[in-house]
């Protein structure tokens, strides 16, 4: 149950990528790894002309996965200002966290009484208390906490689902 519709990430620095494969292999049924992402990432002409931003940047950037996704067909929206409703409202919903010093992506994936829920790609499926995700969870001076959703451009495909919680996973996943 633990890495059960979550994709591991395989480097250090490709947390968004992973996680973003993750939204795309159970939210839509996208057969997209890691490493494509990442691949196709890593050939933008900003990185070929500059490889050492991946290692600055520590990984890419929500604007770099949006860029992935608007170019595959879908829409990657940015939200800023959020609240946890409007996680719980969006969700799945990627969204950046600091954790043992690091910044890195994880799926907020919805919350049940007073636990969470997250795919992390480091990790896989787990729980914390609402009060340890708040503190965790990346705020910026001008836009605050943020999020990073992936919608479906074309009406003909339609949402898996396979990323709403069940109530046992908060029960197994702590």
């Amino acid at each position: 149950m633990r890495h059960e519709h979550v994709v591991v990430q395989k480097w250090d620095l490709s947390c968004g990528t992973a996680a973003l494969a993750t939204l795309l292999n159970y939210q839509y049924g996208d057969p997209v790894s890691e490493r494509e992402i990442a691949k196709a990432l890593i050939d933008r002409k900003e990185y070929l002309e500059n490889p050492d931003w991946i290692k600055v940047r520590q990984g890419f950037s929500l604007l770099d996965l949006k860029r992935y996704v608007d170019a595959r067909g879908y829409e990657g929206i940015g939200y800023g200002k959020l609240t946890l409703e409007d996680l719980v409202e969006r969700a799945p919903i990627m969204v950046p966290i600091k954790t043992n010093g690091y910044n890195h992506f994880v799926i907020f994936r919805g919350i049940w009484k007073d636990r969470v829920l997250l795919a992390d790609p480091a990790w896989g499926n787990r729980t914390m208390l609402v009060e340890q995700f708040e503190d965790i969870w990346l705020e910026f001076p001008t836009v605050g906490k943020v999020g990073f959703v992936v919608n479906s451009s074309h009406p003909e495909i339609t949402p898996e689902n396979r990323l709403i919680p069940r109530p046992e996973e908060f029960l197994t996943l702590r």
